[in-house]
């Protein structure tokens, strides 16, 4: 007669030494031990090692397995329960998912924003919630020819050699002494930061973020297995003595916004960049600092400099984008750096696309270069800050108790509610016919729930039309 509990003992013994075959040796890394385990089973998942529907050993089981305490092995199976890798089964146990969505976790594909960006666009819906350039009649028409994608350098992960440059003779104009040689074209600022990501971040290493923040670094960040540290701004950028403490604990990088800020509309004002650049420089920590929306800036006044102009040697990639400039459809953008930080991030780059479309990099050299081009970005630039000046209007005359401090620089508004009900409204809104952004893919800290980021780079008529919507969103979720 068979022993039906001895059977099931060895099965689960055979289950559990499979498993710790496949893991092999998977303690080798940076980062809490739970996580280099749960990313050890995600990787033999991914591979096909573990099938799905495959049953994975008990905590108890194989802690003792693989020299680890019952407790990291719950909190890997936490995250990959979180994550959908896994699946716990009542009085069954714990088995791979069955899901065709295995190895695409939730929160890596990007904030909620990123979300509306791969909607199919919805004709009735006013959208307020993405702030990019959508217009195209401030551009010039321009003419690429072959000549302007061939030739050296035009298939090189580095980028064109005459855009390097013309990035290189602007940024140098703007304060920031640059050559060539310090410039990598990029796929837009997302992937300079992706980049910078991938140059600087290991897996459970703290980064400091001003809050609330662009979300496409938090996205980039959660791709890198980041653990992110939060710091406040106001109007004249992240606050000093916040910032101080977090750079206390020494964390790997930091990402700044220096201005116009999104989505807060502030400033990094001068004082304030030298007091950082110090701190950085005597702590030798690497910084990423966004100067994406620069060409959005319309206060009075000469221009800062970038952060970077006070530490030129030291470690930090300046991020900038031609899809604010332009026109968003441009997927253009470049990352400074001294020599030996350009040659790593290029590298890092290649292993993403092996380089940015020469195309569209002549396009946007080309439009750099047209000779009404300055007079077009002052005329768009009017633009924006006229419909910014429209929108505050509107919804100080139609929702009187919302808050809105405007800017003199950006794409959006950073409101504020009266009471913490971003969130049900947003939905409400949607209903109403207008899509707007709360915090929840702005912030890391889950506070801000009584605001909302409101673009105002549609068309006036779109702003006309989504303020008396809104107000109806309002009153149907008040009353």
């Amino acid at each position: 007669m068979v022993n039906r509990s001895t059977s099931a003992q060895v099965a689960r013994s055979g289950e559990r030494d499979r498993v710790v075959d496949v893991l092999g040796e998977w303690g080798h890394g940076t980062g809490p031990l739970y996580r280099l385990l749960a990313r050890a089973i995600t990787a033999a998942v991914e591979h096909g090692d573990l099938a799905r529907g495959a049953r994975l050993p008990s905590e108890r089981s194989l802690a003792p397995a693989i020299a680890v305490s019952r407790g990291v092995v719950v909190a890997a199976y936490d995250e990959l329960v979180a994550d959908g890798i896994v699946e716990r089964r009542r009085g069954s146990g714990t088995f791979v998912a069955g899901s065709l969505a295995v190895g695409l976790p939730p929160g890596r594909e990007g904030s909620a924003l990123v979300g509306r960006l791969v909607e199919e666009p919805t004709a009735s819906v006013i959208d307020l919630s993405i702030s990019v350039l959508h217009e195209t009649r401030w551009i010039p028409d321009v003419h690429v020819g072959r000549g302007d994608i061939v030739g050296p350098g035009a298939d090189s992960p580095w980028g064109l050699p005459p855009l390097r440059e013309r990035v290189a003779a602007d940024l140098t104009a703007a304060g920031l002494a640059t050559t060539a040689d310090q410039v990598v074209i990029t796929t837009g600022a997302q992937q300079g930061i992706s980049i910078a990501a991938g140059c600087w971040v290991r897996p459970g290493d703290v980064v400091v973020v001003d809050d609330p923040t662009y979300p496409g670094v938090l996205s980039a960040l959660a791709a890198a297995g980041a653990v992110v540290r939060p710091v406040p701004v106001d109007r004249n950028g992240v606050v000093l003595a916040d910032l101080e403490a977090a750079l206390d604990e020494r964390p790997a990088l930091v990402y700044l916004q220096s201005g116009p800020h999104s989505p807060t509309g502030g400033r990094l004002s001068d004082h304030r960049r030298r007091v950082i650049a110090g701190w950085l420089a005597d702590r030798r920590i690497p910084l990423v600092e966004d100067v994406a929306l620069s060409s959005t800036d319309w206060s009075p006044g000469t221009r800062s400099a970038p952060l970077a102009a006070h530490i030129p040697d030291h470690p930090v990639a300046v991020v900038g984008s031609f899809s604010k400039q332009f026109w968003a459809g441009l997927r253009v953008g470049f990352v400074r750096a001294p020599g030996p930080v350009a040659g790593r991030l290029v590298r890092v780059k290649a292993t993403h696309d092996l380089g940015s479309s020469s195309i569209s990099q002549a396009m946007a050299l080309a439009l750099l270069e047209h000779r009404g081009q300055a007079r077009a970005l002052e005329r768009r630039t009017t633009e924006l800050a006229r419909r910014c000046a429209l929108l505050a209007d509107l919804l100080a005359a139609a929702l009187p108790t919302w808050r809105a401090t405007v800017p003199s620089g950006g794409l959006s508004l950073w409101v504020q509610l009266p009471a913490p009900v971003a969130a049900p409204f947003a939905d409400v809104a949607l209903r109403h016919g207008v899509g707007v952004a709360t915090a929840a893919g702005l912030s890391a800290t889950g506070e801000h729930r009584d605001r909302l980021r409101l673009t105002f780079a549609l068309p006036e008529s779109d702003l006309r039309d989504a303020v008396p919507r809104l107000a109806a969103a309002w009153s149907s979720l008040t009353s």
